[in-house]
């Protein structure tokens, strides 16, 4: 019982440590000067006296919580004296700093409120961390694992950061107060959000991501990178590289007249670009053998590229990416036995896993696998907006980027991964991005203007219908009559369009989900699938998965025109009854795992 008893106090103990080093008001409280407590203490009323001893006794007798009256008094103060809205206060701290994360909004009844933005310049901390966690729980674990006590700082900032999702999970309001503390935490956790005179200054919520994701230790993507060309094979030809991101560039289709329209672009072109038309110069490879033999060797052992090559009509831009105009270009000499720069074609493919590994050899150990499932995964997606100009300034590039709800993505994953297939159909899954959230940035540099966010939620009552209906909720913490709007998706034109103009950091859910007609079955659950059937599929996936063709539904295009709304819907999903079902398979995963080098 004395045990028990002493575990109970220690952990007391460390909680009440907790809400002294984090909580703002407490902090807000030390750093006045003993007079003004006292000028303070003797401007209150009976009343406000009474209200901070009622909350001090709610703390003890609900939470355990013995600490100084003039923290609960600042936290009465915060919320204009409301004695409700302080023991709401204490509530979702309480839950904070026991490791609590609420769950994410999922009903468009419930209103949510957002966050105060702090001296106009904090616009890119609201939008991002909306982003990452309105409706969205594959970061959760950075905000849960346990952080080593020694640590101050990252448990600090870890703490804080619950407590700010948490209350805009929970529809609570988050002021500036909290706002100014966390950038506070964040800095004391190496984060440079001050100039060189101490203000607080606008940042890149790019850049914000990334400190998040590496103070917190966020698993990396791996992608396979493979090196085509006219000489001799090479082990860095075939590697793993590691990243958190995909940075993307836009082209610049812009011209003088800045009025002038913008072409529009596609994100999915723009992706095949990223993985497929890379072309790397001043290689240094051995040549001793004829170059269009090696080649054709290079490309038939990989049966994805060849696909890609057979299958794939090139339109005039990409037709300068061939193999056969490259080694031309590249290669002029046969039969060199020396090292020489060549030009070679760089492939990218996604291993569809997080890895704890990078190719410098570093390990992240906090993290365990199973908080980070590969039927889980985020694709965190920057668009390179901005370019700089003869004078060194800062520029947009307004060229509209089409952002569709989601990606046939099958062409981007490596296809030695294993293939799992629905067993009610018999068809093999898709890899599919489903578009979860985004950033939008308006502005010349990303030092400057306006962030806000957009999140896309699927309705409650849809989470297991076919037919889902989805909503959108859009932040903006300059708007004080309502930072955060509910927006229906027969009325979301107006998003549409400014994801176009505006996405900077874009993040999709990468998903396994069986699209197949229920009408098209060839195979039951129960029915065994023989090996020559199963050749067949894997051949017709690997021809299917690198060809142009984008399925027409109303899914994969973000329907902007109310005009074509219902009726193309009603149209296109008349007979289809898609089957979503999730089916794992770890074991060719695992053995990628394993034997991918990360040098």
């Amino acid at each position: 019982m004395d045990i028990k008893e002493e575990k109970k106090k220690k952990a007391h103990r460390k909680r009440d440590r907790f809400w002294k080093l984090v909580f703002p008001h407490y902090n807000k409280a030390n750093n006045n000067s003993k007079s003004k407590y006292m000028s303070s203490k003797e401007k209150r009323t009976s009343e406000q006296n009474n209200k901070i001893t009622q909350l001090s006794s709610y703390a003890h007798n609900n939470f355990s919580v013995n600490l100084d009256h003039e923290i609960f008094a600042s936290i009465l103060e915060s919320n204009d004296w409301d004695s409700k809205r302080s023991i709401a206060d204490l509530i979702d701290y309480e839950e904070a700093s026991h490791g609590i994360l609420v769950e994410p909004p999922n009903s468009i009844d419930k209103p949510l409120l957002g966050s105060e933005n702090d001296g106009g310049t904090s616009c890119y901390i609201d939008a991002l961390l909306f982003a990452m966690f309105i409706s969205n729980t594959t970061f959760d674990p950075l905000l849960t694992y346990d952080i080593p006590p020694d640590q101050e700082e990252k448990v600090k900032l870890q703490t804080l950061m619950r407590l700010f999702v948490n209350k805009l999970r929970k529809g609570h309001f988050v002021n500036a107060d909290y706002v100014h503390w966390l950038r506070k935490v964040m800095k004391e956790a190496k984060w440079n959000g001050q100039n060189e005179y101490g203000d607080w200054t606008q940042e890149d919520a790019s850049e914000l991501f990334m400190f998040i994701t590496e103070t917190f230790d966020l698993p990396y993507l791996p992608f396979q990178i493979r090196l085509f060309h006219g000489a001799n094979k090479d082990t860095d030809d075939d590697r793993v590289m590691t990243d958190r991101t995909l940075t993307l560039s836009i082209p610049d289709n812009s011209s003088n007249n800045n009025d002038a329209p913008r072409e529009e672009v596609k994100l999915q072109d723009i992706l095949v670009d990223y993985f497929y038309n890379n072309v790397i110069t001043g290689v240094r490879r051995q040549v001793d053998y004829d170059v269009e033999q090696d080649v054709s060797e290079n490309v038939a052992a990989s049966p994805s590229l060849q696909t890609m090559l057979d299958d794939r009509q090139l339109s005039e831009k990409d037709e300068k990416y061939t193999l056969k105009k490259l080694l031309k270009r590249a290669n002029s000499k046969h039969g060199m036995k020396d090292e020489q720069a060549v030009t070679a074609w760089q492939v990218l493919e996604l291993l569809p896993f997080y890895t704890a590994s990078n190719e410098q050899g570093g390990a992240i150990e906090t993290q365990v696998d199973s908080s980070f499932p590969d039927t889980h995964m985020i694709l965190p997606i920057v668009l390179k907006r901005y370019r700089y100009n003869s004078s060194g300034g800062s520029v947009k590039i307004k060229t509209h980027v089409d952002i569709p709800p989601t990606i046939d993505f099958n062409r981007f994953v490596n296809q030695n991964v294993d293939d799992p297939m629905c067993p009610t159909c018999g068809h093999l899954i898709n890899w599919t991005l489903h578009f979860k959230s985004a950033v939008c940035h308006k502005g010349d540099s990303p030092y400057a203007g306006h962030y806000i966010s957009y999140a896309r939620v699927m309705e409650e009552n849809d989470q297991d219908n076919h037919d889902s209906t989805f909503y959108w909720l859009k932040l903006d913490d300059m708007n004080a009559s309502s930072r955060v709007t509910q927006i229906k998706s027969s009325n979301s034109s107006s998003i549409c369009q400014d994801l176009a103009e505006n996405a900077y950091i874009i993040f999709y859910e990468l998903d396994k989900t069986c699209h197949h007609r229920r009408g098209s079955m060839v195979l039951s659950s129960s029915s065994s699938i023989n090996s020559e059937s199963v050749d067949m599929k894997q051949d017709l996936k690997s021809t299917d998965s690198f060809s142009t063709y984008e399925t027409d539904t109303e899914e994969q295009r973000c329907n902007c025109d109310k005009k074509h709304g219902k009726d193309k819907s009603k149209a296109t999903t008349a007979n289809t009854k898609p089957h979503h079902h999730h089916h794992h398979h770890h074991h060719h995963r695992h053995y990628l795992k394993e034997s991918c080098q990360l040098m």
